[in-house]
């Protein structure tokens, strides 16, 4: 497999990276926080006022920390979509104006940005091992643990039958393609859930306790 854990910029060498495990976690959340909780408390003109004072410390980190921030951007606008999604439901509903869309994005982007800075400083399972210090619900550890071990196999099936529609149905356009993503789609939640069953089974006959070592 060729695809790049989330971490892929976590061995690199920068004041940033060698920064404790806890602080940098500790950094992190208190900035969502600060994002998600606080600043949209004060006033539009102060939340925006703080949402353009923290891009700019968000930037000054990530170069610091010597991850390209080519790489952090381009992830950080994946977001967008969703972001466009709720901005349409307010659109309808009335609630629209460009200061609250132009905040929203912003907050959106920076949250994900804060989250790749954490990520790509800090190896994943530092991150898990300084979350079970803390006290967070082994089953939420689990959890992310397994998604990060096997996303880059998930990718892997995305592939495989994006390849397969391209040689199949190449030709086809319009409602047949969507029907046909769509089958695609069932056929990816099926192969996810059987994955699922077998990883369960295999790690049940290994002793498996919930307690990685």
């Amino acid at each position: 497999m060729k695809h790049a854990f989330i971490d892929r910029y976590a061995h690199l060498k920068s004041p940033i990276h060698e920064l404790d495990v806890a602080k940098k976690l500790a950094a992190a959340l208190s900035g969502l926080f600060l994002l998600l909780i606080l600043l949209p408390l004060l006033d539009q003109t102060r939340t925006m006022s703080g949402l353009y004072i923290y891009s700019i410390c968000a930037l000054l980190v990530a170069l610091g920390s010597k991850v390209p921030i080519s790489f952090l951007l381009t992830r950080s606008v994946m977001v967008l979509p969703f972001s466009a999604l709720i901005i349409l439901v307010n659109f309808v509903s009335g609630n629209f104006s460009p200061g609250q869309t132009l905040e929203m994005i912003l907050k959106s982007m920076l949250s994900i940005f804060t989250l790749l800075l954490l990520t790509s400083t800090t190896p994943f399972h530092e991150l898990m091992k300084q979350l079970a210090r803390w006290g967070a619900p082994r089953l939420f550890i689990i959890i992310l643990a397994f998604m990060y071990r096997y996303f880059f196999l998930l990718v892997g099936e995305i592939e495989a039958l994006e390849r397969g529609i391209k040689m199949r149905h190449s030709q086809v356009g319009g409602w047949k393609r969507t029907q046909v993503y769509a089958s695609i789609i069932g056929m990816l939640l099926i192969r996810s859930y059987e994955r699922a069953e077998n990883v369960y089974r295999a790690m049940r006959m290994r002793g498996f306790t919930g307690d990685f070592r």
